[in-house]
């Protein structure tokens, strides 16, 4: 028998661990996945069954061993059904899937621990320099972004990049968006960051978060605005692309955090997510040549160097040639 994707099955939960207050899944839901999969997630405390069970009125109603007993209160009389899924549901143990996500992904530091009933810090991602603050949020938003970046920031050292990694579809307006900015924060999709992997289903791929860059730096060579979705570089707006520009941020992002290369397929993703279609690597070397072009235009420094900014290591990726005192972001 063939069963569904069990990275399918996690998406399922983060979802449904989204809503509220209801944090649950039907076991009719479970019946694609393998058994043995979800039998795993019972024990690591991620599923947990409900004890009370539904009746009709006249009959007690109980799982055992994963067998339906209804119980007739006047009689006594027993009758058992081997497949009790069709009436069970299953509460997720959010604290649960926490330290699942935690354990997988190979964060450190403090956590996991609720900051509110709405907040868990994970732990602490570190790798190439790079240094976050890891916090899964239930229900991002516009009514409740205020909220939780209050408590965030009253738990968490102001000067620390923070990553928010949203359960479910976050909807952050413009205001908050930059106040996240300005505090350091950012906010990614826990679906997006899924690695899809077997061996650790609940593994999140950090690397893939946007972190924060540093404060706003006014006299900088290149100036990104990542609200606004403009670039200006020696004083002068460049017309970046609007399906070029998350690939620009990855890049500056890059540079001023850690100086390393941005790999391809990073790119290919994020023009895959600004454009809402597959992308490749054909695709991803015009992107960097259109780049090329817009610095070369309007960029009014005399010493641009012939690859515009932009250097290449083949069959690796690319980075911008600014240092990082060089670029800001802003707020």
């Amino acid at each position: 028998m063939t069963f569904a994707n069990a990275a399918d099955l996690i998406r399922l939960l983060l979802r449904q661990s989204d809503r509220h207050p209801v944090r649950a899944i039907g076991a009719a839901e479970l019946e694609p996945y393998d058994p043995r999969f979800h039998r795993s997630l019972r024990n690591l405390g991620v599923l947990v069954p409900r004890i009370d069970l539904p009746d009709d009125g006249g009959s007690v109603f109980g799982v055992i061993e994963g067998s339906l007993i209804v119980v007739d209160p006047e009689t006594g009389e027993c009758e058992r059904h081997d497949d009790a899924l069709d009436i069970q549901t299953f509460d997720i143990d959010v604290a649960a899937l926490c330290r699942a996500i935690r354990e997988q992904s190979g964060l450190t530091g403090p956590g996991p621990t609720a900051i509110s009933s709405r907040i868990w810090r994970l732990g602490r991602y570190q790798q190439h320099g790079r240094v976050a603050e890891i916090c899964l949020v239930r229900r991002l938003r516009e009514e409740t972004a205020q909220e939780i970046l209050d408590h965030v920031r009253g738990a968490i050292d102001t000067e620390t990049s923070v990553a928010l990694v949203s359960l479910g579809s976050s909807e952050v307006p413009t205001v908050v968006a930059r106040q996240l900015d300005r505090l350091r924060m950012t906010v990614s999709c826990a679906e997006d960051l899924l690695r899809d992997d077997p061996v650790r289903p609940f593994a999140l791929d950090f690397g893939r978060v946007r972190l924060a860059a540093g404060k706003h730096a006014p006299d900088a060579r290149l100036q990104v605005d990542r609200i606004g979705r403009r670039a200006i570089c020696d004083g002068v707006e460049i017309t970046v692309e609007p399906r070029d520009f998350y690939a620009l941020v990855l890049l500056a992002e890059e540079a001023m955090a850690a100086g390393g290369w941005v790999l391809r397929d990073s790119i290919a993703a994020a023009l895959q997510s600004s454009t809402r279609k597959d992308s490749n690597l054909e695709q991803v070397d015009r992107c960097i040549n259109r780049l090329r072009t817009a610095f070369k235009r309007q960029a009014v420094s005399t010493d641009a160097p012939t690859k515009a900014f932009i250097e290449t290591k083949p069959k690796v990726g690319y980075r911008l040639t600014f240092v990082s005192s060089e670029i800001a972001f802003i707020a």
